[in-house]
């Protein structure tokens, strides 16, 4: 750490006031403010089920007519737009961690409220207009977010407790799983009892009003302030570059690309499966990420208490080698049975339960045992941006391996495989690989 001793007035009063900053920041009134944040998720969960994020985003593109390689590249757009963290981050610090992000996040509920005007630009420009008028919204989307999302992850190591981490991030899921239950159940009516794109304008509406109401509750979160002392507004690569010799960090992003690479094919498509494979109808594959969310709901305090009682490692560990499983659990579901609802809604029930175990203590251990907090900027920035750059491979890629292997095989399996048989098994293969690598990972946090 830098001492005042070490520094010149002008630097003295600058680590002065930070350490002020800090003492009136206490963990009592961080712990007073956090129903907000709480609200925020809440609010914002139900936003994203309805809006561009689940099953029913992919569904209204697959109604707008595109194939799967175009849905698996507009996918791409959210994570791919993270590569921009490292560039702006020194700039999002300086401004201030709060005023960026309460400030582009509510601007990207204003882009999506451009998807309102989806059946008058079908109408007027047809397939190839609306493609390109949904694929800007998209872009737009996706760099809102990826500017707020750079402030959100230091913002974030201030304002929640250590000692509470694990459980906050669990009673955010929690908070995530409930009212995207709530969401997904209200999306399942609404796209049951409606024809076209009348029913995807309707949530779409509802979810934007949420998504304010979102943004004006993170407002009232404290932290974030400018940081003036942090040198200049433009991009430090040195500093950037530092990150990459910081030997923990490279495993823990090899480690996650892996992960990212295994678990978005199987959350990106899984709804096409579902249909496509399994044969259900459009309302009970909504309604299987219920069963996911219900999982969630009970077993996500679990694992948040676990992790702070025993460490983030373990639990990390356990939600890695789960994902490894999950893929080969969704094809052993069977189709065109009596049973296949019932096997489907199990199968979607106990990813549900898994998945917050990598979550929880994938996040817990970036925060607590891998980032130096005098270097958390350009620590998560270069985070944030490796997360856009694998997310955005997962999805271009399991768009492309979907159509292209659905192109050759044809409709018919060929010795029990499918296009999805291909991308669930390569995707328990990766989880693997991120297992071998993680296992290595260094924990230096004690159990609080």
């Amino acid at each position: 750490m830098i001492t005042i001793a070490d520094q010149s007035g002008r630097a003295a009063g600058i680590t002065a006031a930070k350490r002020q900053h800090s003492r009136e920041l206490t963990d009592t009134e961080k712990l007073r403010r956090l129903p907000w944040a709480f609200l925020h998720i809440a609010t914002n969960t139900i936003f994203c089920q309805l809006t561009v994020f689940g099953s029913v985003f992919i569904l209204f593109l697959t109604e707008l007519g595109l194939d799967k390689a175009q849905v698996g590249l507009l996918l791409a757009f959210f994570p791919l737009a993270g590569v921009i963290a490292p560039l702006v981050a020194p700039l999002v610090a300086r401004l201030g961690y709060k005023r960026v992000f309460v400030t582009l996040w509510g601007a990207r509920k204003l882009v999506i409220a451009g998807l309102l005007l989806t059946p008058m630009i079908a109408a007027r420009y047809g397939a190839a207009g609306t493609l390109r008028f949904v694929t800007a919204d998209m872009i737009a989307f996706a760099l809102c977010r990826a500017i707020a999302e750079t402030g959100m992850y230091p913002w974030m190591r201030e304002f929640i407790p250590d000692r509470v981490r694990g459980r906050f991030a669990a009673a955010e899921i929690l908070l995530t799983t409930f009212f995207g239950f709530l969401a997904v159940s209200f999306a399942s009516y609404v796209i049951g009892r409606s024809r076209g794109l009348d029913g995807y304008m309707a949530l779409i509406a509802v979810g934007v009003f949420f998504g304010l109401l979102a943004t004006a509750a993170i407002a009232l979160v404290p932290g974030g302030a400018p940081q003036r002392g942090n040198g200049s507004a433009w991009p430090d690569l040195h500093a950037t570059r530092a990150t990459l010799h910081d030997r923990d960090f490279v495993r823990f992003l090899v480690g996650l690309g892996l992960m990212t690479l295994a678990v978005v094919p199987l959350n990106s498509f899984l709804a096409l499966f579902a249909r496509e494979r399994l044969g259900l109808p459009q309302a009970n594959v909504i309604f299987l990420q219920s069963a996911g969310l219900a999982g969630g709901l009970l077993f996500s305090y679990v694992w948040g208490w676990t992790a702070d009682r025993v460490g983030s490692k373990p639990v990390m560990l356990a939600g890695v080698a789960a994902a490894s499983a999950l893929p080969l659990l969704w094809l052993a579901a069977p189709t065109g049975s009596p049973w296949t609802f019932g096997a489907a809604l199990l199968a979607a029930f106990i990813t549900g339960a898994c998945q917050p175990a990598w979550t929880i203590g994938s996040s817990r251990f970036l925060f607590m045992d891998v980032v130096p907090r005098d270097s958390t900027t350009h620590y998560m920035a270069v985070f944030y941006a490796w997360a856009g750059i694998t997310g955005a491979t997962g999805a271009i890629l399991a768009g492309r391996i979907l159509q292209s292997v659905s192109d050759s095989f044809g409709p018919a399996p060929r010795h029990g495989m499918d296009a999805y048989s291909v991308l669930f098994i390569a995707s328990a293969i990766m989880a693997l690989a991120s297992l071998i690598v993680l296992r290595g990972a260094r924990s230096q946090a004690n159990p609080t």
